[in-house]
């Protein structure tokens, strides 16, 4: 349970990872700005009656966070609600499957515009309010699996993935710049803030195995599950958790990407042996 009432945004909130995050930072105690396009407006409203009637605080804000005004206006939007802002959830992003070669300039600056300067403004425009603040905060992004560290020094993306695995190393070198200290400077930490990209791999969502299905021609879930340990593809029940430890104060986690501890045991080519260092609650 966290010491609130504290005040997050979640970006991409409307449905999947980001709705699963919402509500339980929501019943973590937090009063919450969810975030998604105005094309789902009636799903961000779903989602704050959800949560208000659980007898939480929930507002909804519609906009494409890929635009500074928007995300400028957004972080306005809880502190005029709320009266400050202490968590950002920067979760909006997208992803498709396409040979490298077939990948135009387009396809990659819009794939970079959702996955990383989406995640860039809302680093920056929450910092800022969290050093006006002065009372630190929680930043937190959305990575994926493969842009995980493998025996601490090789970092690999994947093949048809070209342009989303590029946007999503460029998220995990943003939150090391920002919070990572070293023997000269280190930019937000000494303001209490600390800045994290949470790397959940598959998740059994409808986006999730429909990206399966973009690499073979048989059942998505199987394909997932046959390379993975545990032989299953992961719940948003596995990271949560991992996300309320990071937003929580006890935290002390910063300049990190990485998996959630299930489901980095999940897969068994990416477990992360220093793990055993965060609290054995983290994970629900």
């Amino acid at each position: 349970m966290l010491e609130s009432p504290r005040n997050a945004v979640i970006t991409g909130a409307a449905r999947g990872i980001g709705r699963a995050i919402a509500v339980r930072l929501a019943a973590d105690g937090c009063n919450v700005v969810v975030n998604d396009l105005p094309v789902n407006q009636e799903l961000l409203d779903t989602l704050v009656n959800e949560i208000e009637s659980s007898e939480r605080k929930a507002v909804s804000f519609a906009g494409d966070v890929t635009v500074e005004e928007t995300v400028d206006a957004l972080v306005e939007k809880c502190v005029a609600t709320y009266g400050s802002l202490d968590i950002m959830i920067c979760n909006a992003g997208n992803c498709w499957v396409k040979p490298m070669l077939d990948c135009t300039l387009e396809d990659m600056q819009g794939l970079f515009d959702t996955n990383f300067r989406s995640v860039w403004l809302g680093y920056q425009c929450a910092a800022r309010q969290m050093i006006k603040q002065g009372t630190g905060g929680r930043i937190i992004g959305s990575g994926f699996i493969h842009i995980i560290l493998v025996l601490d020094f090789l970092i690999y993306g994947y093949p048809l993935m070209s342009v989303y695995s590029a946007s999503k190393f460029a998220i995990r070198g943003l939150t090391q710049a920002a919070d990572t200290p070293t023997p000269t400077t280190q930019e937000w930490g000494p303001q209490r803030i600390t800045v994290n990209t949470c790397c959940p791999g598959m998740i059994e969502l409808g986006k999730s195995l429909a990206l399966a299905a973009g690499f073979v021609d048989i059942e998505p879930a199987n394909v997932w599950a046959s390379m993975a340990a545990l032989k299953r593809i992961g719940d948003t029940k596995d990271l949560v958790g991992f996300v309320s430890y990071l937003a929580s104060e006890e935290s002390g986690v910063t300049g990190q990407s990485r998996p959630s501890q299930k489901v980095s045991q999940i897969y068994s080519c990416n477990r992360f042996s220093g793990s055993a260092s965060l609290p054995s609650g983290c994970v629900e």
